[in-house]
């Protein structure tokens, strides 16, 4: 039960990372030359696949510009649906984010109307 638990972690962690690292228009393969490493560790690292080792969190929060308590307060700032999000999802809500408050409740009116997927 217990790497149960731990794999949930390094999901959400994982989240957080990919959810920065877009934010910051990062490619994995330059997050990946910041830390050392290549960029099918950041994929592994994104996904939950890997944890992150300790020694290397400090490097990681400096490249991506967050803070160790930013990369752990994981569960006060996410939901299981926000760390499901694909990268297209975080790029589009990062879009969106930027825009004015018009074009925000244009689109959403847009949103609203198309067809719900089954």
């Amino acid at each position: 039960m217990s790497r149960r638990r731990d794999h949930l972690i390094d999901k959400k962690i994982g989240s957080v990372i990919r959810m920065q690292r877009v934010k910051l228009r990062m490619s994995q393969g330059e997050l990946g030359k910041g830390l050392g490493v290549t960029f099918q560790q950041i994929q592994k690292y994104e996904n939950g696949t890997n944890a992150v080792a300790s020694t290397r969190i400090p490097d990681l929060c400096r490249v991506i510009e967050i803070s160790p308590n930013d990369l752990f307060g994981v569960s006060a700032r996410m939901n299981s649906e926000v760390s499901q999000l694909s990268s297209w999802a975080m790029k589009t809500a990062l879009k969106l984010q930027e825009l004015a408050p018009a074009a925000r409740q244009a689109v959403d009116t847009l949103v609203e109307a198309l067809p719900k997927r089954r």
